[in-house]
């Protein structure tokens, strides 16, 4: 291999180079943390305009507990953090169903915060009895 004197700068450069690269990638993953951090508790709106829906939910502990008037309905599912801002909602108990709605046993949410704004943010979710993603926004109400 010919060296030149513009080799070691070249060197330098790309070694300066890859760590503004991961400086930046660890900034970027510390400020969305951050953000999701404030929804992991709380009373959220979530409005389902895919389906005309608003739902309630209140997330505690391991637990979220939805509620819809339109539904007339009320479940609570267990909570499964992957990480700051994705989760997996797994159907554990359904505390009123007065339209008698077949809740499958084996129903699985996954939800990905994507975005943040102040008290609201967008969440992308898929289900084990949907396909595809769709994206809804949630506002935090406490």
């Amino acid at each position: 291999m010919k060296l030149n004197h513009k080799t070691p700068y070249l060197r330098m450069f790309k070694i300066s180079f890859a760590l503004a690269l991961l400086f930046l990638s660890a900034t970027t993953a510390f400020s969305q943390t951050a953000d999701c951090f404030k929804f992991k508790e709380g009373k959220f709106r979530i409005a389902d305009t895919r389906v005309g829906v608003v739902t309630i939910a209140e997330r505690r502990g391991g637990y979220q507990t939805e509620s819809s008037e339109s539904l007339k309905a009320v479940v609570r599912f267990s909570i499964t953090w992957q990480d700051n801002c994705s989760y997996t909602l797994k159907l554990d108990k359904v505390i009123r169903n007065e339209n008698k709605i077949d809740f499958p046993s084996n129903l699985e949410i996954h939800v990905k915060i994507i975005a943040t704004s102040g008290r609201s943010y967008t969440q992308q979710t898929s289900s084990s009895i949907t396909n595809g993603t769709y994206n809804v926004e949630v506002v935090k109400l406490d």
